[in-house]
């Protein structure tokens, strides 16, 4: 499978098609094997433009979203990102191609250690990662030219703003449930910032103090609901009234299978594989002529009391086609029918030998023979196809019929 050029596909329908344009991001995409960042067993996955799991609850996103997110964060080539949820480490590799340095924060121990263990053998050097709460970012080595959070917050996390270079921009889902909004917001001043609205999406979400609590049974809810205050933590310092200053937000409940739809992927998987190995025999088939005029699948005889017909079971449209008749010995004359729905898939061209006599009963078709007594008599009808599709027939010898089935191609 030859990964670059179904890697150079994707971006053209996936990314640029639904207008991507900043160069940095296109080429980016272009060079980083996404099939690296996707768990075993999922490498032919990894280019459709759907999210896809990675354990632990999370999801690398589609192509489109992360190409989308770094474009808006207008990237330059001495920027200091800091990437909020590494995740796979997909997007942060993306970011190493055209920034100076990112900085990569994780919640996850051993997604952390996954995603640096692939920067290594790619040999992306200009990434750091480390473990920790996202939603208060990576004040040691801030400000940043731009912050890039790969996770939904119920509001933007304060220190994620404090830690912005003047000019800096942030890209972060906000919001609870389904009623994410992809935000950008430029640092304009100390404490002034310029908000624009990217659009709808749905990500993971945020866990961290300043962010959702990880206490919610987030995998397992059915029906989302808003964001909503819970009861204080003991240690939080009262105020004036005996409650608390501190505001915790319980985590909304998502649709199931929003977050952690593996289950759903295994089973699109599986008939994805018997899909194509159903079209690869199916092309082989054809391809050995086993299907063709004359191959070893192309007919099917029928066996009656009085004889036998071999007939085409797969042609094409218009194409010379033959059906032959074998009677049994027999010191009486021979009866052949055929039915009305018979003429409208194939025309008579011609009958070898020819038949005594025709005729015509309850829509039905006759073709008399002479007796031979001698031994089996072969006929040969020269038939033309004629309306393209399935086609389901009554043939008969005597007084039984047979169903014969045909598919003509177009």
């Amino acid at each position: 499978m030859d990964m670059t050029r179904i890697r150079d596909r994707m971006v053209e329908h996936h990314v640029t098609r639904r207008g991507i344009r900043d160069q940095s991001v296109i080429g980016a995409m272009r060079m980083v094997p996404r099939e690296k960042f996707v768990p075993p067993g999922s490498e032919e996955f990894a280019y459709q433009d759907a999210p896809l799991s990675i354990g632990e609850g999370q999801t690398i996103s589609q192509p489109f979203i992360v190409a989308l997110m770094l474009e808006k964060a207008n990237l330059n080539a001495g920027d200091k990102v800091l990437e909020v949820g590494t995740g796979s480490g997909y997007a942060s590799a993306l970011i190493s191609r055209i920034a100076r340095h990112v900085y990569s924060i994780e919640r996850h121990e051993k997604l952390a250690l996954q995603a640096t263990d692939r920067f290594e053998k790619l040999g992306y050097r200009n990434i750091d990662v480390r473990v920790g709460d996202g939603s208060k970012g990576w004040a040691e080595v801030a400000p940043f030219n731009a912050i890039i959070v790969s996770a939904g917050a119920p509001e933007v996390p304060t220190a994620l703003k404090e830690q912005l270079h003047l000019g800096g921009r942030l890209i972060i889902p906000v919001g609870g449930g389904e009623g994410q909004r992809l935000k950008r917001f430029t640092r304009t001043g100390g404490a002034a910032f310029e908000e624009e609205d990217l659009g709808g999406v749905l990500f993971v979400p945020l866990i961290g103090e300043d962010a959702w609590t990880a206490s919610h049974p987030m995998y397992t809810a059915t029906t989302p609901s808003l964001p909503e205050t819970i009861a204080p933590k003991p240690s939080s310092p009262p105020n004036a009234q005996g409650g608390s200053m501190e505001k915790i937000y319980k985590l909304p409940a998502l649709p199931e299978g929003v977050l952690d739809h593996s289950e759903f992927q295994q089973r699109f998987w599986a008939v994805q594989r018997i899909s194509w190995i159903v079209f690869m025999l199916l092309l082989v088939t054809c391809l050995l002529g086993l299907l063709g005029r004359g191959g070893p699948f192309s007919r099917q005889t029928l066996l009656l009391p009085e004889g036998s017909v071999d007939f085409p079971v797969i042609s094409r449209w218009n194409a010379p086609e033959d059906m032959t008749v074998t009677f049994t010995p027999s010191s009486e004359d021979r009866v052949f029918t055929i039915d009305a729905a018979f003429l409208q898939s194939f025309s008579v061209q011609g009958i070898d030998p020819p038949q005594k006599a025709t005729f015509a009963r309850d829509g039905r078709i006759g073709y008399v023979f002479p007796a031979d007594s001698a031994g089996p008599t072969q006929i040969v009808f020269r038939l033309q196809t004629q309306l393209p599709g399935p086609r389901r027939t009554l043939i008969g010898m005597g007084g039984e019929t047979r169903t014969q089935s045909t598919f003509i191609f177009p």
